[in-house]
């Protein structure tokens, strides 16, 4: 017996099998022994599941119970922010925001003796090593060039 005849079957218990299939659902139980099996189990399924089932009344009527949960789907127009609300998002950032600022600083002190302005590496005096006596060094250096020039002069 296929799945979909099973289906048919318990549609047609259940009273949701349409008007115009349903003759042909009762010859099949007539015919095919494990149909009508099928049948008798889904029957007997059921009155189990009615005589066993308890029911709780209730105070309030059922339109109450989903009025009060459409009432909490609906977004409000205005959401109200309690102080521990906002010292949570503060914290929730902050938890992100100090470790990228310490490696933000870490990175700054890394890069400092790196950023040194042409001005200031011109301020200092060249070195320069001369491996003889007899060899002299003239240096200059032109602002407005931004060049410095040197001059060697062996003797």
């Amino acid at each position: 017996m296929t799945r979909e005849t099973q289906l048919k079957l318990q549609a047609w218990l259940d009273g949701e099998l349409p008007a115009a299939d349903a003759p042909e659902v009762e010859r099949l139980v007539e015919r095919d022994p494990q149909a009508a099996a099928l049948v008798r189990e889904l029957t007997l399924t059921r009155r189990w599941l009615a005589a066993g089932e308890v029911t709780h009344p209730v105070p309030e009527s059922r339109e109450f119970y989903w009025s009060q949960i459409a009432r909490r789907l609906v977004p409000r127009d205005h959401p109200v922010s309690a102080p521990g609300r906002v010292f949570a998002a503060w914290r929730r950032w902050l938890a992100w925001l100090a470790p990228a600022a310490a490696c933000a600083g870490l990175l700054v002190l890394w890069l400092w003796p790196r950023w040194e302005t042409a001005s200031r590496a011109a301020a200092r005096p060249p070195e320069i090593e001369t491996p003889t006596e007899e060899i002299g060094t003239y240096t200059f250096r032109s602002e407005s060039e931004q060049m410095t020039v040197v001059w060697v002069n062996s003797l």
